[in-house]
């Protein structure tokens, strides 16, 4: 093995700095176990002061070399291996220790971590593992199967073998820790460190019937510390150098000639072209393995021969014991299963039936239906996502999974099957907190492709992993189509989208300027778009349930899961029904069960829109009128709450100016500005408020004589301004239009008033029936300076939501069942 070449960057072994602290501490999740002494990150991150003492603590350990006892002491808990794990070796041991040595060997393996990546000591291409910057399962099995895959169809010869250690985390020597340390030229003082640390290390398990004795770690390494990961990686660098260079690699296409061996941690795959480099390669492998006083585990080994484009049953050897191939049982690596057809249709099957059998035991519960939808998000399409990403499953097939899907969500909601699944994952008029399994799917692989194409390793960048998604679509032209919409809005530059004003919305990064990480969101996000403007396309062929596309002027509402689990099982499934018009109205009866369509209550057809709007008999009846009182009694008690606080803030020291304005190469005025919350009502303290409720409301006499009367009337006499504000519940579709005919009504008056010395300012503002909130309405409530919580809240309570009664719907709800009302 020829020795390393003299770094050119030197590794920093300065005491640490705070700023390297700090940085590891916000980086740590807060969830973390905590370990013997019981103290979480959380407390670092909550105690600023707390954290600096620990740091001056920790260079004080630096400077003397010296591990403080508890560092050195760790709990430690078993995971099972296997699915029927009895013997000790079929446990995996995690080891809790305590925080504050976590901190600071993460500090130094950061440090370690950044001088072998700076002096390329560790050949990413082969091992990945401890390096940031690379994803080194996908990247590695992407590529070991693209090899299998163009074996296959080229013809050519190819034999893999995947070889797994016994025990390889507990059984790596010290010694060949400090080899390795020694080898790539880690310096005396870093080495020295480690050296203290690993020497008095021990630890205990801890199971549900007893806790064992301190048990001190004389040889392998513990799976929970945050330097003994980096150190098995040299380790296992050490072997893999010693052994690779007696074979070569595969040659790509490209002239690039690809490495004969793969690895994370101790997962090692050797991918050779003839036979007789195989077994040299194995043979090798073997010697430095057993030097290294460590074993091959046959059982989880496996091989695969590929002659002429074949599978073959040619069988490898460890020493004079059989390597099992793939036909004889297949084997997982790298989270990815091989079997004898070097297939996914197994794969795709076995996806399938989890899937089935996910959904069936989640219906099986006793749980009411939002917590079964809530089980399927955040239990079930969390484990569906890596088979997804890994797989080679059609579009097809992930479209008959959703389907599967949906038909357990409209259960568990209480809607009908007729129901578009636009309602269920779209992102319109009304967004549920559901995800669509053919988006995640399509965000998968395209993420999976941007992440080999613009992969820090050149050998996986070249061999460009084709990912096979059938015919209907592939992840290439998807992103490719993203990436020219992206670049293509660099050129055009921001556009501005409604009625809002320039420059406003939030801003978006530049393709152009954007690092790797950036793009690949934005490219995941621009093929979330394109998806949902596949669903708006679909949604206005729907004359019905594609209604809400021809909305305007109405706020998108997002149900979340803080919102459903507020509302009733009827209320969620009622608000749903309503927004698609697939409510059992007697007009959509008639068209299901071809039963009398006509209204109860007069002879025209009953639709959605006749009862909820359109009834003469019900507007004659006052339900129409009731259900516009209870919507005003919200709106007014918003906004008497926010006219009593500003009326009893101190009276204003001076009067009221805009913001002066400072020519061009001028220097800024001496000013100060105070940034108020209270909107247009900050202005004054004399405000007063008066709803059309309870009794009828009269205009008041010392603005103009008018016998209009609005819902409310909110003035100041000391600024001679008035508002005129007027509610409407119409029907969603017909928002603007109630807009523009209430603000045309007031308009004679509005002049009267002006007239009077007067300002005045019309409102119109609507709530839709079925509880959509009107832009109109929103605006006027940051114009009263009702922001922030408040403004979410005084939504939330004009939609109907706020103390679980149906606000925008009263008495209808009963009719659109089929209820004969008396």
């Amino acid at each position: 093995m020829p020795p390393v070449n003299p770094p050119e960057h030197e590794l920093d072994i300065n005491p640490l700095r705070w700023s390297e602290v700090e940085q590891t501490v916000r980086r740590a999740r807060s969830a973390s176990s905590p370990g013997p002494n019981g103290v979480p990150y959380r407390l670092y991150k909550n105690a600023p002061d707390v954290l600096r003492f620990l740091w001056k603590l920790m260079r004080v350990v630096w400077q003397k070399k010296e591990i403080p006892t508890s560092w050195r002491r760790a709990g430690g808990i078993l995971i099972p291996k296997e699915k029927d794990s009895v013997e000790i070796g079929q446990f995996r041991q995690i080891s809790l220790l305590n925080v504050e040595g976590k901190i600071f060997f993460s500090v130094v393996a950061h440090r370690l971590a950044g001088y072998l990546q700076r002096n390329n000591l560790i050949d990413t291409s082969i091992q990945k593992a401890g390096i940031s910057g690379f994803s080194g399962c996908v990247e590695h099995a992407s590529v070991i199967w693209h090899q299998i895959q163009v074996a296959k169809k080229e013809g050519t010869d190819l034999h893999v073998v995947f070889l797994d250690l016994v025990n390889a985390f507990g059984s790596v020597p010290h010694n060949l820790l400090w080899t390795a340390f020694d080898y790539f030229r880690v310096p005396a003082a870093l080495t020295t460190l480690v050296k203290a640390y690993f020497q008095d290390v021990q630890l205990c398990v801890t199971t549900a019937e007893y806790t064992t004795a301190w048990q001190h770690l004389e040889v392998g390494i513990m799976a929970g510390c945050t330097i003994s990961p980096l150190a098995f990686t040299l380790a296992m660098e050490v072997i893999i150098r010693a052994s690779r260079w007696t074979v070569g690699g595969q040659r790509i296409r490209s002239g690039l000639r690809l490495p004969p061996i793969r690895a994370y941690m101790d997962d090692l795959t050797t991918l050779t072209t003839t036979k007789v480099c195989t077994a040299q390669l194995l043979r090798k492998l073997q010697e430095n393995i057993e030097r290294a006083r460590m074993k091959i585990k046959l059982s989880k080994s496996r091989s695969i021969s590929i002659i002429k484009g074949k599978v073959s049953d040619h069988r490898f050897y460890n020493g004079e014991e059989p390597i099992p191939t793939v036909s004889e049982k297949p084997v997982k690596s790298l989270g990815r299963w091989y079997d004898a057809s070097l297939k996914d249709k197994e794969q795709v099957e076995q996806l399938r039936k989890e899937v089935a059998s996910g959904l069936e035991k989640i219906d099986r519960t006793l749980l009411p239906g939002k917590l079964k939808l809530w089980c399927m998000q955040y239990g079930l399409l969390p484990r569906l996502l890596w088979p997804l990403t890994l797989y080679e499953v059609p579009l097809s097939k992930v479209e008959k999974l959703e389907r599967l899907v949906s038909s357990y969500v409209r259960k568990w909601l209480g809607l009908p099957r007729c129901l578009s699944s636009i309602g269920l994952y779209g992102k319109g008029m009304l967004h549920l907190p559901i995800s669509s399994l053919v988006e995640e799917y399509k965000c998968a692989k395209v993420r999976l492709e941007m992440m080999l194409l613009d992969s820090n390793d050149p050998f996986v960048a070249q061999a460009t992993p084709i990912l096979a998604t059938g015919r209907k679509w592939t992840p290439l032209a998807a992103t490719e189509q993203a990436k020219a919409a992206l670049r293509h809005k660099d050129i055009v530059g921001r556009a501005q989208e409604g009625r809002s004003g320039l420059g406003l919305g939030a801003s978006t990064p530049v393709w152009s300027k954007a690092l790797p990480p950036q793009r690949r969101k934005m490219v995941v996000q621009e093929v979330r778009q394109e998806e949902e403007a596949r669903r708006c396309a679909q949604a206005v062929a729907q004359a019905k349930q594609g209604q809400w596309m021809t909305w305007e002027g109405v706020e998108k509402r997002k149900i979340s899961w803080k919102e459903l689990w507020e509302m009733e099982a009827f209320r969620a499934s009622f608000t749903i029904r309503a927004a698609y018009d697939v409510l059992p109205s007697p007009a959509n009866l008639s068209q299901w069960y071809a039963e009398d369509p006509t209204c109860p209550l007069c002879p025209s057809l009953a639709t959605l829109k006749h009862i909820l709007v359109g009834c003469k008999t019900s507007l004659t009846q006052g339900r129409y009128t009731w259900r516009h009182n209870q919507v005003l009694k919200c709106l007014a008690a918003v906004l008497e709450s926010r006219r009593t606080s500003v009326n009893a803030l101190p009276p204003l020291s001076s009067q009221w100016q805009p913001i002066p304005f400072v020519r061009e190469g001028e220097g800024q005025a001496n000013f100060t500005t105070i940034r108020s919350d209270s909107g247009q009502l900050g202005r004054a303290r004399d405000w007063k408020l008066l709803a059309d409720l309870n009794k009828k409301l009269c205009f008041p006499a010392e603005i103009a004589a008018t016998n209009l009367r609005p819902d409310l009337v909110l003035w100041s006499a000391s600024l001679k301004l008035v508002y005129i504000i007027e509610l409407t519940v119409p029907w969603e579709g017909a928002v603007e239009e109630a807009y523009e005919r209430k603000k045309l009504r007031y308009a004679e008056l509005a002049t009267d008033v002006q007239q009077q010395g007067w300002n005045v300012k019309v409102r119109p503002v609507e709530v839709g029936c079925r509880g959509f909130v009107a832009t109109s309405t929103s605006r006027l409530l940051r114009e009263m300076g009702v922001r922030g919580k408040a403004h979410r809240q005084a939504v939330k309570d004009l939609r109907g939501c706020g103390k679980g009664k149906p606000v925008a719907m009263g008495e209808e709800k009963r009719l659109c069942l089929g209820l004969q009302m008396s």
